[in-house]
């Protein structure tokens, strides 16, 4: 556990931000899906907040695990090559006060990281979200 903790420096805040809005708007619009198209005596708010945070939960473990060594083959011919992707990243603008550092910059360690800490963030607010509902 300690070694998790010595890997979120504070330049990860942004990222992991980033990583849990994304994941709590995809999330909340499939819950609104499921409850608008799908006849179901469940509530959307109890039962499919605790079924996001269930997702949440389980993939912050899958995160956790490939933090600890665990990889996950993947089929041959799919590699990413993260050298081609050069591309216009804004305007000098933006960085001239300060270097802001994106997801793509970080270390594959790090940037497993703050997927963890994004999963488990935004599986505690859903998971929050399904005990007030409950109330």
């Amino acid at each position: 556990m300690k070694k998790i903790w010595r890997l979120y420096k504070p330049y990860m805040i942004r990222p992991v931000l980033y990583k849990g809005v994304t994941r709590c708007a995809v999330a909340l619009a499939v819950i609104l899906l499921w409850d608008r198209f799908v006849e179901s005596p469940l509530s959307a708010a109890r039962d499919g907040s605790a079924a996001a945070a269930v997702v949440l939960f389980l993939m912050g473990w899958i995160s956790y695990l490939k933090l600890d060594g665990v990889r996950i083959s993947r089929l041959p011919g799919k590699e990413k090559d993260r050298k081609s992707r050069q591309g216009s990243r804004g305007d000098i603008v933006d960085f001239v006060d300060e270097h802001v550092v994106s997801f793509d910059e970080l270390e594959p360690e790090e940037q497993t990281a703050c997927i963890l800490a994004a999963n488990l963030l935004s599986g505690l607010l859903f998971l929050g979200a399904a005990l007030i509902a409950m109330l």
